[in-house]
């Protein structure tokens, strides 16, 4: 399976930068480090709309190399420029060819709330997160154990940093509204990576009023973004769709407003 793969792999990454740079000595640069408010939630609340989240990524497992001519700050600049209300930054290696680095980067240089898009599967992860200057991390319930999900999360909570919680059904829903505020669903299924938009309709009643709602993956179309309206989500989150473009703020705009 797909997500097994994933885990597997941020496991033995985390694993060697342990190596590289033990938990102990993370914690005492983060020590030095101003903890600043996040703006991640707040900014997915600011818009009278459906808020944009718009991804930056390289590649995928099931699509291989999406943007071939990739430079993630030229696309972070274009980003800036579509007042959209975050950016999703993919640090995964090896399969989405995502670096650590791409999130300080951004964030020296732009002032919009950033996600660390991984697959968090150790809080030393949490720590480097914040230390790289992210706004959010992501919280996959398909891939943690609800001991897990506590504890990253209240790490997260006392690093003030935002999470936004990833579902993939009702269960998972269920799991992830206990300290979750932010609640993904993603349409798309991580063991197939197979996608159904109709997803975020059939689990939205299941997330209670309160909790701010993200749209994850097939957002690809106007219509699309029309329907997420209609279901009142608070933000979707959109990475192929503008990554595939030439024009990105073309994309954003298109996508967002129609022709």
């Amino acid at each position: 399976m797909i997500l097994d793969k994933l885990v597997a792999s941020s496991k033995a990454r985390v694993k060697s930068a342990k190596e590289k740079l033990p938990a102990a000595e993370l914690m005492k640069k983060l020590e030095k480090t101003e903890l600043k408010e996040p703006q991640f939630k707040n900014g997915l609340v600011s818009l009278d709309d459906v808020s944009v989240i718009a991804e930056i990524k390289k590649a995928s497992p099931s699509k291989g190399l999406i943007r071939p001519d990739f430079d993630h700050m030229q696309i972070a600049e274009e980003y800036s420029e579509c007042n959209i209300q975050a950016m999703s930054v993919l640090t995964e290696p090896e399969y989405f060819k995502g670096d650590i680095k791409f999130v300080s980067d951004i964030k020296g240089k732009f002032s919009v709330p950033v996600l660390r898009k991984d697959f968090t599967v150790d809080e030393y992860q949490i720590y480097e997160a914040k230390l790289y200057g992210a706004d959010a991390i992501l919280l996959i319930m398909a891939a943690l154990t609800d001991t897990e999900y506590k504890k990253f999360h209240a790490v997260a909570n006392d690093l003030k940093l935002d999470v936004l919680v990833e579902t993939h059904n009702e269960e998972e829903v269920k799991r992830a509204i206990e300290y979750g505020a932010i609640i993904g669903v993603n349409n798309r299924n991580l063991q197939t990576f197979e996608e159904d938009i109709t997803t975020c309709e059939r689990l939205l009643p299941f997330i209670p009023d309160g909790k701010v709602k993200v749209a994850e993956s097939a957002i690809r179309s106007h219509d699309d973004f029309e329907y997420l309206r209609s279901l009142k989500f608070d933000a979707a989150l959109i990475g192929e769709a503008f990554m595939r473009e030439r024009d990105i703020k073309n994309a954003v705009d298109t996508l967002r407003y129609g022709n």
